[in-house]
């Protein structure tokens, strides 16, 4: 094979393989691929959805593909509720890049949320830490 053949034959696989759709994932599908609960965490080490099943469904509603306008989620303290979350952050972090806007009650919990949960959640998971600038 010579140079030229191989050099158009590299190009073309390099430009089909360009051309493909990235695979649809979901939140728990890039969660349990990429996730990693930090060492505070009661359960640190990879994200397991089968851990909480029942949050399964509603962060596949919260999932680029999904169909569903508006997730409204009623729970008890303590439920995972703040982790299927902060899933749907780095998925989004990872998959559809832009602003997202996360909302509390008060300044000082934006202060703590963003320093013992964004923070851990962008450093301990590798996934996320070249799409976002390291302070």
């Amino acid at each position: 094979m010579t140079l030229d053949v191989e050099t158009i034959r590299l190009v073309d696989e390099a430009w089909r393989r360009g051309l493909m759709p990235e695979p649809q994932l979901t939140v728990s599908e890039w969660a349990d691929a990429n996730r990693m609960l930090p060492t505070m965490n009661a359960e640190p080490g990879p994200w397991r959805t089968a851990r909480v099943p029942y949050l399964r469904e509603i962060m596949d509603a919260l999932s680029t593909a999904s169909t569903i306008e508006r997730v409204v989620f009623m729970k008890g303290a303590q439920t995972g509720g703040t982790e299927a979350g902060l899933n749907a952050i780095g998925y989004w972090i990872a998959h559809a890049p832009g602003i997202i806007l996360c909302v509390w009650p008060s300044l000082d919990m934006v202060r703590r949320n963003s320093r013992t949960r964004i923070e851990p959640l962008i450093d301990g998971t590798p996934a996320l830490r070249s799409p976002i600038p390291q302070r």
